[in-house]
């Protein structure tokens, strides 16, 4: 039931995401909006002000605020600017538009929006796709130690061999901030030697930096290490060894290991078969969202392994599932389409309903 298509998905976590605004405005007590005025103000106040708009989603005010301020040379507000023209948010949706605010703040230095300009051109939005570019841009973010430009420079060095020498000039930097601790960038490390992302496939290299990151209790990286146990990557496949990895981060509510350990329990792999220890930890992590639980979850609803037997709920959560795109729920659902009775498939979709509408609720 654990695949190497969800850990595949797992390892994307860094890739395109789109843009980000720059957060860190250091601003005095917020004015009231109403009394707020861009005219005769120096760029640090006018940026002040738009990001207090921008904090009580006064989305266009904001934007009159940022377009002042940025055309002032407010590096912070040329970044945050283009990001509302890549949203549409306080603005018309403008690609373009966002690039140029993007490259204005990127060429005085502003790691946010190199990384801004570096996803444009990879992805041929707003300037012509430039895979080059986006490379420079990366690597310029990348040198000061950012893990996601890393990431996504591996990803690129997949498609594109040029990339390699590039990727090479800053992958020391990268380990040697890993030696030193740095949980996040251990992570990436490992992921991008499991992957084969830029560099060799190096199982031994990604177990190593996995086991940095995980005794020093980082929950994503006791799964992924507990995975590779599972699986037998690189390592001799031990079930025991995943179980630990796994519940260890299963008790810090991440979803994916609550799932592996669900899995355990049904397979019986490590631990005793119990079903009702596999529902558990299933449904905690099906709960959050978790699209390979909710999969799971459904088929134990439908067999009455570890609950009782519910056609209904097994569509509730089949159809969650789906909804997230996960393909084997994709095709189980339409199984179960074609053997539960109408009165059951209008059940369950009315339990989907309502606990998408109690997860909004909570967010």
């Amino acid at each position: 039931m654990l695949n190497k298509l969800l850990f595949l998905f797992l390892l994307s976590f860094l890739l395109l995401s789109g843009c980000s605004p720059t957060g860190n405005v250091v601003r005095e007590d917020t004015p009231q909006p109403e009394k707020m005025q861009f005219a005769e103000k120096d760029a640090k106040t006018i940026l002040q002000q738009a990001k207090a708009y921008h904090d009580r989603g006064k989305l266009k005010w904001a934007a009159i605020g940022y377009q002042k301020a940025a055309e002032m040379g407010a590096v912070i507000a040329q970044n945050n600017l283009g990001f509302m023209y890549y949203e549409g948010k306080g603005v018309p949706q403008n690609f373009a538009q966002a690039a140029e605010w993007f490259r204005k703040a990127a060429e005085q230095g502003l790691a946010d929006a190199q990384y801004n300009l570096a996803q444009m051109y990879q992805t041929g939005k707003g300037v012509p796709q430039d895979i080059t570019q986006a490379v420079q841009w990366y690597l310029k973010v990348a040198k000061q130690g950012d893990t996601k430009a890393l990431f996504n420079l591996a990803q690129l060095g997949v498609e594109h061999k040029s990339v390699a020498q590039d990727f090479n000039q800053v992958i020391e930097l990268f380990e040697e901030k890993a030696a030193n601790g740095d949980i996040q960038t251990q992570k990436v490390l490992g992921k991008i030697y499991a992957a084969g992302a830029g560099l060799n496939v190096n199982f031994l290299q990604a177990q190593k930096w996995f086991r940095k990151a995980a005794e020093q209790d980082d929950a994503e990286a006791q799964y992924l290490l507990g995975f590779m146990y599972y699986e037998g990557d690189g390592v001799k496949q031990d079930f025991a060894q995943a179980e630990k990895w796994f519940r260890k981060a299963a008790k810090q509510e991440y979803a994916p290991a609550q799932s592996g350990l669900g899995k355990l329990f049904y397979q019986g792999n490590s631990v005793p078969q119990h079903f009702g220890e596999a529902a558990h930890w299933t449904k905690k992590a099906a709960e959050q969202g978790f699209a390979d639980a909710q999969n799971n979850l459904a088929l134990m609803y439908f067999k009455g392994e570890g609950v009782a037997k519910d056609l209904a709920r097994a569509y509730k959560w089949l159809k969650l599932a789906a909804d997230q795109n996960y393909q084997p729920a994709l095709e189980a659902r339409k199984f179960l389409i074609s053997k539960l009775p109408v009165q059951k498939i209008a059940e369950g979709e009315r339990l989907a309903q309502e606990w998408t509408k109690a997860q909004s609720v909570k967010k």
